[in-house]
């Protein structure tokens, strides 16, 4: 069971987080600056279950949209599917705002700068290096944008009293970025600097690390909550046997590291 004080933390690690990107030249489809109230509904998120991080995401956005003034929530998660049996695709948002109707979808990502990739876009990967920045930007393009028009689609909305011709649809982008320690005062073209969290060291480096400092590894739903609302530290020796069996399994964790009244957020990578 989440407390409702971690259930505030991880809302507001949302709410704060910039947008990965500002110009609007930047993809095919632009970001939406849909505003994010201070507090949402808290009391009626189901926290006896497990979920996934980009669901919560989901969740805590929908919630927010039910709530803000001049938005209204037609639909989200929606299945397109041919039967019971097979789905082609999932819609996240479909919305009413000031400037009409929008198909949103909502992605909130981590991504770590990978220097020895040739080119420039390409070398936001994530830690585990299954995704990346441009194939997430390919899925969208390819893949999850196209869905709205299917036939299918266009005959839900249409039963629904919507033409998908006359949807807008948008892109909400949040990431949190980790660079190399040599490249803290780098500043990166294309995306929002302000996404940058921390830094990441390889596995090698972990003995580099401040013996003294304090250290939680938090689970995935936790990513999204500043290490300054954490309470639950170990020491370096407790936390070294913990990342070097994740380590081994090819996971690289992220880690708060507390030193004094000095909180940073970094990842170790298997790589």
């Amino acid at each position: 069971m989440v407390t409702l004080e971690k259930l505030k933390h991880r809302y507001e690690g949302l709410r704060l987080q910039p947008n990965l990107w500002i110009s609007d030249t930047f993809f095919y489809y632009p970001q939406i600056e849909v505003p994010f109230l201070e507090n949402i509904d808290f009391s009626t998120i189901d926290t006896s279950k497990h979920q996934r991080l980009g669901k919560l995401v989901e969740v805590f956005y929908q919630k927010n949209l039910e709530i803000l003034k001049d938005y209204q929530s037609i639909e989200n998660n929606i299945q397109i599917q041919i039967d019971k049996h097979q789905t082609l695709g999932e819609l996240d948002f479909v919305c009413n705002t000031p400037n009409g109707i929008h198909h949103i979808e909502l992605t909130y990502k981590f991504y770590l700068y990978k220097t020895d990739i040739p080119y420039e876009i390409e070398r936001w990967v994530g830690p585990n290096l299954k995704d990346s920045l441009v194939k997430k930007l390919q899925k969208l393009k390819e893949k999850q944008f196209p869905m709205l028009h299917h036939p299918i689609a266009k005959e839900l909305f249409k039963n629904k009293g919507l033409e998908v011709d006359k949807i807008k649809q948008s892109v909400h982008f949040k990431a949190q970025l980790y660079i190399p320690l040599s490249l803290m005062n780098h500043t990166f073209p294309h995306i929002n600097n302000d996404c940058i969290k921390g830094y990441y060291i390889s596995y090698k480096e972990i003995d580099f690390l401040f013996p003294m400092a304090l250290y939680h590894v938090p689970i995935k739903q936790d990513w999204l909550i500043a290490p300054k609302h954490n309470n639950n530290w170990q020491s370096f020796t407790e936390l070294k046997p913990i990342i070097l069996e994740q380590i081994a399994v090819q996971h690289s964790p992220l880690v708060w590291m507390k030193r004094g009244e000095i909180y940073e957020r970094f990842f170790i990578t298997f790589w």
